[in-house]
């Protein structure tokens, strides 16, 4: 799939699909001329790798709950001191379950009853990127906590 203006679209609208076609994105803040864009649309990177030295990128990854349950998820995250995640999102059937440091206990507490499980049973979460880093080739793997 190549990126054209159709391949931008909100950020809460990702999908398993658009993140494996392309696995890192962007916030599209230098298209904000398009009048149906606002600052919640976001298009794909080009590159297959995540890029060092970036700021608010959307990136695919792997997520295992400490229970044990796999999902596929997005991180939210910046790379300008290494892979620093803010928030990340469980890709379910359904619907997008989405985790941020700095979530108010309630909120947290109805993300766990959407998934249906308990915070034991999610944190602490590892996650794998779906995309190697662009300074070391390597995918990058990590603990997330709240």
């Amino acid at each position: 799939m190549t990126t054209t203006i159709a391949t931008r679209k909100p950020v809460e609208d990702l999908t398993v699909a658009d993140l494996e076609a392309f696995p890192v994105w962007e916030f599209a803040a230098d298209e904000e001329e398009n009048e149906e864009q606002d600052e919640t649309w976001v298009k794909p990177v080009p590159a297959a790798e995540v890029p060092a030295g970036a700021w608010s990128l959307s990136v695919a990854a792997v997520l295992r709950l400490a229970g044990g349950h796999v999902y596929p998820g997005v991180l939210f995250c910046d790379t300008r001191a290494g892979l620093e995640v803010a928030a990340l999102a469980l890709l379910t059937t359904g619907g997008r379950v989405l985790f941020a440091q700095g979530d108010a206990p309630a909120e947290v507490g109805r993300a766990l009853k959407r998934l249906g499980l308990k915070r034991q049973d999610v944190f602490p979460l590892e996650y794998c990127t779906r995309a190697p880093l662009a300074g070391t080739g390597a995918v990058a793997r990590g603990g997330f906590q709240l």
